[in-house]
């Protein structure tokens, strides 16, 4: 593990006053785990984007005319191809109907590409292999700006059984909320509203955002996303829809001969920039002011019969992603960012403790056994060192 570096884009006062909102956070996601799953004597899934709608084989290709302002990191050599997996998913905190509530809700790329070049510093490696990854979702920008809304969050899940309507109660009742709370919820509620009016028909044909801020090198930050190449095809839901109708979408799709393409494009600025957005989550950087530049292919051969075949799925589960599967140089950054370092690492841990027989992949599979209690802030789960 590599310890979080001084950029010129953080303030290392704020690092300093949240640490304890994030090790509660990490504890409310262990709690939360045991509420849904170990109670109910289910397998632990992730604490985030539980439900897979399929893992798939990809190159991930930088261009061969890259800008030379762009050769930094994992761009740093034209032409250079990696294998990667992608794994899709809802970024439902349950497994449940892909229509949550009959209403559409927030999809998840997220890319690990393997085998990184020896040269290049890490930051948390990937169960000893030199993977990054890049996790998205298909809005610009995260429902909650920082880890003090994210933890309030939390604490309402975890009280009201994963039910968040109580989270909004500032927008009723500005009076008794402090004015910071009000108007961080009204961006919730705007980001929410986004996610429902967003239809996604097949996961291999919208464009997925990293949603927040990442080092580009030292002294720039970038913000990167992956839009499906050529023409944007109209997301049209089957009527009726069924519970897995986008794994069905997904498994119909890599049946067929002809590969699946994005583009991975990014948007590069400089320290010293006005309306960076570091420490807010929600905030969108204007494309038309700062234009997203190509700098690499991802394509997905098809067709790939064996997604959905029970060791397929069972890999898929195993897959652990972190945006800290990290170059140095793709640091990410801002307030959750930072805190999905140990959250997300929580998660892993209480997955990891789960010693029940692994299933076959399939998220409602209700497999026996017990598992030891995961402990708290003790660090069982080791990040390996460069």
């Amino acid at each position: 593990m590599s310890d979080i570096s001084e950029n010129p884009f953080e303030d290392k006062s704020q690092i300093k006053d949240e640490k304890k909102d994030v090790k509660q956070i990490a504890e409310i996601t262990v709690d939360l785990l045991d509420k849904r799953y170990t109670e109910k004597n289910q397998k632990v899934l992730r604490g985030v984007h539980p439900k897979s709608h399929g893992c798939v084989k990809a190159t991930f290709k930088i261009n061969d005319d890259i800008s030379e302002a762009y050769c930094v990191g994992l761009f740093a050599n034209p032409g250079k191809e990696y294998s990667a997996i992608i794994r899709f998913s809802n970024a439902s905190v349950t497994v449940g109907h892909d229509l949550d509530n009959n209403e559409n809700s927030s999809r998840g790329m997220a890319i690990k590409v393997l085998d990184i070049d020896k040269n290049e510093k890490f930051l948390d490696k990937d169960n000893g292999k030199r993977n990054q990854d890049f996790l998205m979702i298909n809005t610009p920008v995260f429902a909650f700006s920082n880890s003090m809304d994210y933890l309030r969050l939390n604490q309402i899940l975890l009280k009201n059984n994963d039910d968040p309507t109580e989270f909004f109660a500032p927008l009723q009742d500005q009076a008794s909320f402090p004015p910071e709370v009000v108007a961080s919820t009204l961006e919730t509620f705007k980001v929410v509203s986004l996610i429902k009016s967003k239809p996604v028909a097949n996961p291999l044909g919208v464009q997925y955002f990293g949603a927040a801020p990442f080092l580009f090198g030292d002294d720039r930050v970038m913000r990167f996303t992956a839009k499906p190449s050529g023409e944007e095809q109209a997301q049209i839901l089957p009527n009726p829809a069924d519970e897995n109708y986008l794994r069905r979408a997904l498994l119909e799709r890599m049946q067929q001969t002809q590969a699946v393409s994005f583009d991975f494009m990014i948007q590069v600025r400089g320290k010293g920039e006005d309306n960076l957005g570091i420490e807010d989550a929600t905030t969108q950087w204007d494309e038309t002011q700062y234009p997203f530049v190509k700098v690499a292919s991802i394509t997905i051969s098809c067709p790939q019969l064996e997604i959905d075949s029970v060791e397929n799925k069972s890999e898929c589960e195993k897959l652990e992603y972190t945006p800290w599967h990290s170059l140095k140089a793709h640091q990410p950054l801002g307030s959750i960012n930072r805190l999905r370092r140990k959250v997300y690492d929580a998660s892993i841990d209480h997955r990891d403790n789960d010693d029940r027989d692994e299933d076959d992949g399939d998220e409602d599979d209700r497999g026996k056994g017990r598992r030891d209690k995961l402990k708290r802030d003790k660090g069982k789960h080791k990040r390996d060192k460069d």
